[in-house]
């Protein structure tokens, strides 16, 4: 071959080498997406079934679920001048709302006492970003989170006037999302652990394919306040499972406290999400409504999250033998106002509602019963 036969081959051969480049790299791609979709090994503990009607197992019952009240939460929110929801719809569009007088600060309550209870319990109170990068998000929700419950916010990708570029954020679930993140990239220390994070953030949720369901009070809403218990821990001798455990038992005492009925179950694992290997949900008894409603999810995600946002475990690749991920678990201390609407009708008395001696502390005189 000629010289300039040859630079010719070789230009050809560097266009079919960044051509295959390409390729590889949508591939890896393409494959990283289908990769995400699948979920986490499941606890042996877990019922396997798709429904959670008739399987989701009863660990235990705490009170009296049996009793019935007079007036659901949808009547007592508006009973007490506490809630004002065609203006809200008005002002804010569908499960609009504006909370107000004596709930307000039932609400507030909530919040300072459940902080207290996690602070006692050795958790670091932390207040998240109320909305998180693209990118990163991607990295702890699952793709159908982006379409069903998360809201998209479209600003300016940085403060200088000159720049036109335009970035995309989300605006949170739940301080969970945000907390998962805190330690994106580290490596946490074995003597680090467990760390206790009790995160509050307020809590936006598009709630698509709840349309018709629970469109009245303040139960089911776009916007609510939130105390999150979160825990990283040691992927070693069953710590997780120890740590979870120990989170749903929290909450328990916490809603025991609030003089609210309720039982734990199992949750089929049909309904669990991708990174759960095992949840229990709390549902309060409503003697007003006369059935059982979700309060507080507790998850072991065990390392499935850690491996998303590279959290590992150890002191640095050069002093571990392998690379060992974190285990993360999460779990709800209190959503205020699903909170609310179960004090009001577990408490309610022909005089008002009593509120619960564990909150009359963080409420203003004159504030009891309501």
């Amino acid at each position: 071959l000629q010289v300039s036969q040859i630079k010719q081959v070789r230009l050809l051969i560097d266009e079919a080498i960044q051509e295959c480049d390409s390729e590889r790299l949508r591939l890896e791609a393409e494959r990283f997406e289908s990769l995400r979709e699948i979920g986490n090994l499941l606890h042996p503990s877990v019922p396997i079934s798709n429904d959670e009607d008739v399987d989701n197992k009863v660990e235990r019952v705490w009170g009296d679920c049996s009793c019935r009240k007079k007036y659901s939460h949808v009547d007592l929110v508006v009973m007490v001048d506490g809630f004002e929801g065609e203006k809200g719809v008005v002002v804010a569009g569908s499960r609009g709302y504006f909370l107000k007088g004596p709930l307000v600060f039932l609400e507030q309550a909530l919040i300072q006492y459940a902080l207290q209870s996690l602070r006692a319990r050795g958790y670091t109170p932390i207040y998240t970003p109320f909305f998180m990068r693209k990118e990163v998000m991607q990295e702890v929700a699952q793709l159908s989170q982006f379409d069903e419950e998360l809201y998209k916010v479209v600003g300016k990708g940085s403060e200088r006037a000159e720049d036109s570029s335009v970035e995309e954020k989300y605006l949170i679930a739940t301080s969970e999302q945000p907390i998962a993140a805190l330690h994106r990239d580290e490596w946490l220390r074995p003597e680090e652990l467990p760390l206790r994070y009790a995160g509050i953030s307020t809590c936006f949720r598009q709630e698509v394919g709840s349309h018709g369901r629970d469109t009245r009070g303040i139960f089911r809403v776009h916007q609510f306040e939130k105390i999150e218990q979160f825990v990283y821990s040691s992927p070693h001798d069953n710590k997780s499972w120890e740590l979870f455990e120990e989170m749903i038992s929290t909450a328990e005492e916490f809603y025991q406290s609030l003089g609210i009925p309720y039982h734990v179950v199992n949750i089929v694992s049909g309904s669990l999400n991708h990174a759960a290997s095992k949840k229990l949900d709390l549902e309060a008894w409503f003697p007003g409504s006369g059935a059982f409603r979700e309060l507080v999810s507790c998850s072991n995600c065990t390392d499935y999250q850690a491996r998303r946002l590279r959290i590992r475990y150890g002191q640095t690749r050069k002093m571990m033998d392998k690379v060992e991920f974190v285990h993360m678990l999460n779990a709800t201390m209190c959503a205020t106002t699903r909170t609310i609407c179960a004090l009001l009708e577990n408490h309610q008395t022909p005089d008002g509602i009593r509120v619960p001696e564990s909150l009359r502390e963080f409420m203003p005189p004159g504030t009891h019963p309501i």
